[in-house]
């Protein structure tokens, strides 16, 4: 329950904006449009990850482009992924630059899970993102920016040798083998993109030792402080739970257990993209689906989660859902009740 909160970024938000600027199309009514004032997060540095998801997915729509990830992606500059896209630059060569990706990926986003393997001629890179479904636009980002940032720092002729996607491609899955210059493949059991080693051992065009250390101490620098973070996070998200049966703690009362003031838990927390409101409204939410997919009842459930009444968790709920708790049950049982939490009955 108490997992900390998926982080991307502000600048490859950023990045969708330069895009759409880019093809005549306006960021900043693209933003509007969608609620999202960038200038209010910079501050902050990161928002939420599944934000990150639904503005590609918008921007979609938006600009009628229905590959927009691989197109962000090929639009990559190395600010787009803070300190470590300058330090992979920096650095000796490709296999240089992994080895940063495996070390510092946290500062660009915590939502990504990778996996490598090699053997004498290739490295295979099998990777997942947390937090559920996202969008198939946020996979090509990624195998996009990191094929964008392997042409900036060797050679435009670098490709990958083959690429396999868990999506179904979208509309023109051809597309992809033209655009990366590699045999894609889709609908498959991971995500995988594999390179030849010989390749990876190219030096950067960029190369630069004096600059590479200051950049490897700012990045340690930053990850200090994200796992800082997101240790805070965790005691409040546990704090939260432990006391939820009692009543929703306030942010005052949270405060005072962590003996720090509000202002700085505040400013701490929006560093990750949270609001603390929001953080448990989302607990409730998690928590309640799961006592569902476990048989508590109602009253229990809404007593478990601090709710003086039992049609204020009613509300609540079908605020989450769309619909009230007793539907969501029903719906579970007639699709064999093996649905996640958080994910909607009906969708796999």
């Amino acid at each position: 329950m108490t997992t900390p909160r998926l982080h991307v970024a502000i600048e490859l938000i950023e990045a969708i904006g330069e895009y759409l600027d880019s093809i005549g199309l306006s960021a900043a009514d693209f933003y509007q449009q969608q609620g999202f004032n960038p200038d209010d997060e910079a501050a902050n540095g990161y928002v939420d990850f599944a934000l990150f998801s639904t503005l590609f997915e918008a921007a979609a729509k938006f600009s009628g482009e229905a590959y927009i990830g691989l197109k962000v992606g090929e639009n990559f500059l190395a600010r787009h992924w803070g300190r470590l896209g300058y330090l992979i630059m920096a650095g000796e060569n490709g296999i240089e630059g992994i080895q940063y990706i495996q070390q510092f990926a946290t500062i660009v986003t915590n939502a990504l899970n990778m996996k490598w393997t090699s053997d004498s001629e290739t490295l295979s890179c099998e990777f997942s993102l947390q937090g559920g479904t996202c969008s198939r636009h946020v996979v090509d980002y990624f195998v996009s920016s990191s094929l964008s940032l392997s042409r900036a720092t060797t050679s435009d002729e670098t490709h990958y040798l083959s690429v396999r996607f868990q999506h179904d491609g979208g509309p023109r899955p051809h597309f992809y083998d033209q655009f990366l210059q590699s045999r894609c493949y889709f609908n498959q059991p991971c995500n995988q993109i594999t390179v030849d080693l010989a390749g990876l051992q190219q030096v950067s065009a960029y190369r630069d030792p004096r600059l590479k250390i200051i950049l490897e101490e700012h990045a340690s620098q930053v990850l200090q402080s994200l796992a800082a973070t997101d240790e805070l996070v965790e005691t409040v998200q546990r704090y939260i739970v432990e006391n939820l049966p009692h009543g929703a703690p306030t942010l005052k009362q949270t405060c005072e257990f962590l003996q720090q003031n509000e202002r700085s838990l505040q400013r701490a927390l929006a560093k990750q993209g949270i609001n603390f409101q929001e953080m448990v409204d989302d607990l409730r939410r998690r928590m309640a689906l799961e006592y569902i997919r476990n048989d508590y009842n109602f009253l229990d459930i809404a007593m478990m989660l601090g709710y003086s009444e039992q049609s204020a968790f009613h509300r609540a709920f079908k605020r989450w859902t769309g619909m009230p708790p007793s539907k969501y049950r029903r719906s579970l049982n007639q699709d064999g009740g093996e649905k996640m939490p958080g994910e909607a009955p009906g969708q796999q």
